[in-house]
């Protein structure tokens, strides 16, 4: 199991922050390499709404199912994977600290690769740091989107 957690400090009120994440049109402008995305149901992220992402790796399409499993108003954000894809497992835990104009954001993914998806074809290694590249830049894509927008 692979584990990456990040602080970020957004400045950005936490409503700013929050609106971000619970508009899935987003998801395409955080992930680098997220080329889609289709909500099920469509709208605001709500617990029990369901994702299927579609991806890129070089050339070839990647795809991830994800739920959103638990949400905290303007505070954490939880998202698992479903079966299939490119997860066999996966966790992303987003806490939100607010202190004023400022935003803490933590950042928690934990994520393991399906070998039965990926097969023999592709590089490991390579795949591996595509997705800590994409998971990183989703930190540093989230402040720089949310510094952009104006005040709420």
């Amino acid at each position: 199991m692979t584990k990456l957690h990040v602080i970020s400090e957004v400045q950005a009120p936490v409503k700013t922050v929050w609106e971000v994440l619970m508009d899935s049109s987003y998801i395409t402008r955080l992930y680098p390499d997220v080329i889609a995305v289709q909500a099920d149901p469509a709208g605001r992220n709500a617990v029990g709404q369901k994702f299927h992402i579609v991806g890129k790796a070089g050339k070839r399409k990647l795809e991830i199912f994800i739920e959103t499993t638990e949400l905290v108003d303007e505070k954490k954000v939880v998202t698992r994977n479903r079966p299939g894809g490119l997860f066999k497992s996966f966790e992303s835990v987003l806490l939100l600290d607010p202190r004023g104009a400022v935003t803490e954001v933590k950042t928690s993914f934990e994520y393991e690769l399906s070998m039965g998806y990926l097969g023999k074809i592709f590089n490991m290694m390579l795949l591996e740091r595509l997705v800590m590249d994409n998971l990183k830049a989703y930190t540093r894509n989230l402040k720089d989107v949310c510094e952009l927008l104006p005040l709420s």
